[in-house]
């Protein structure tokens, strides 16, 4: 039997609305090479894609280019789902890239060769109560809302159903041919009860304690609640939405999306740290990278992996993106205990004590009477706005989890403080 026919495509990559470069496929080898244009490399305002692609003259090969991509789309598990809506096989990332990637993450955006869409005028569709009902429900089988409707292209990373949107005027809009989303919105997760509770009062109480957090929110479509937050990654100016560059640390450090467990060998805290000095991300940066160690820890959040930090480019500077996808899962039975990255050496959460921070400040060289000291005021800080925050959503948004982690934070901050 003769060999399958070699397929060959070709991918354009923006980076805010700019040409930037191109990705040549061959199916051979589930081959993808990135290549910066020559004009644009050679640009004096020209900015790389990532910490881990800087411009160059020459092509990155197939693992390099396919680790930096691969982590703007959802991961295997979500990509087996959507495999059959797309007639896409769950390892082809090109495919994926091909048909999803005209929003992704940050600044970037991915378009057929010759493709003109993402220069388009501005195109929204406004849904009504009783599509929106059709579309947030659809979400668990078919991820994305993929092909839900025609010029819908949107990539998301992480692994729950979600609908990435605009909501505005008090309505849910599908951003159509490149136009770019402001809001990503979750249903609730059934194996995991309340988990859009959870996550707005995790997300809240991060911002109630000083903390650079994303915007979030709930919202009723024909009495079911929804959990929104606003995309970091975007921006308004003059009345325009524009897109922000940002990079996670599994991209930013060169690390494949399925491996983004310090436990699978993804990064740990000590990794993106370096990664930050060598980004020259200052001392500030620093510090609040090690204010969400603390935060997550205190709440419970033992899934705090590579992929739920970033870095952001404004204005030419970086600098540590806002708090997200943050929620306490110790109050889950079933999840893994295990810390997504280790506090000083403490794989699991109820191995972690104070001394454990005073360790990861030894691991970075940093002192450790200035962590404990951070450590020491957000724990001060966290009970009492944890209570707040509790009698304050149950007024509108009542639900138990909240009493449910505000037992974790007690627990935790009378574990480590001094």
């Amino acid at each position: 039997m003769p060999p399958p026919p070699v397929k060959k495509g070709a991918l354009d990559v923006y980076l805010l609305d700019r040409k930037v470069g191109r990705i040549d496929y061959t199916s051979r080898r589930n081959e993808m090479l990135f290549a910066y244009d020559e004009d644009y490399a050679a640009s004096p305002d020209a900015v790389p894609l990532s910490f881990s692609l800087p411009l160059s003259e020459r092509s990155f090969d197939s693992d390099r280019t396919t680790t930096f991509f691969e982590n703007l789309l959802p991961p295997d598990s979500v990509r087996k789902r959507l495999g059959p809506v797309l007639h896409i096989s769950h390892h082809n990332i090109f495919g994926f890239l091909e048909a999803i990637g005209g929003d992704c993450a940050g600044a970037i955006s991915l378009w057929r060769p010759g493709e003109t869409s993402h220069k388009a005028k501005p195109r929204l569709l406004t849904l009504d109560e009783d599509r929106a009902d059709e579309v947030l429900r659809s979400l668990r089988k078919r991820p994305l809302y993929v092909n839900g409707v025609d010029g819908y292209r949107i990539s998301g990373a992480g692994a729950q159903s979600k609908l990435i949107a605009r909501i505005e005027d008090g309505a849910i809009k599908l951003p159509l041919f490149g136009t770019p989303s402001t809001h990503i919105i979750k249903p609730s997760v059934a194996d995991y009860p309340d988990s859009i509770y959870n996550e707005l009062y995790s997300m809240r109480l991060a911002a109630a304690i000083g903390l650079p957090t994303a915007d979030a929110g709930l919202l009723r479509v024909k009495g079911n609640a929804y959990y929104w937050t606003g995309r970091f990654d975007r921006e308004r100016v003059d009345g325009e939405i524009r897109r922000l560059h940002q990079e996670d640390f599994c991209q930013i450090l060169g690390v494949h999306g399925e491996l983004k467990y310090e436990s699978d060998g993804g990064p740990g805290f000590a990794d993106c740290m370096s990664a930050m000095r060598e980004m020259k991300l200052g001392l500030s940066h620093q510090l609040a990278f090690i204010d969400r160690m603390i935060f997550n820890f205190l709440i419970g959040n033992a899934d705090a992996h590579a992929k739920n930090s970033s870095v952001l480019y404004r204005n030419g500077k970086a600098g540590l993106a806002p708090i997200y996808d943050v929620m306490s899962t110790v109050v889950y039975p079933h999840l893994s205990k295990v810390n997504a990255m280790r506090i000083g050496g403490a794989t699991e959460m109820r191995e972690v004590s104070r001394g454990s921070f005073g360790n990861m400040a030894d691991e970075v060289g940093m002192s450790a009477a200035l962590v404990l000291g951070r450590l020491d005021a957000l724990a001060s800080r966290i009970l009492p706005a944890a209570k707040d925050l509790a009698s304050a959503l149950s007024v509108e948004w009542p639900s138990k989890v909240y009493s449910k982690i505000l037992a974790v934070v007690q627990e935790h901050a009378s574990r480590i403080t001094a």
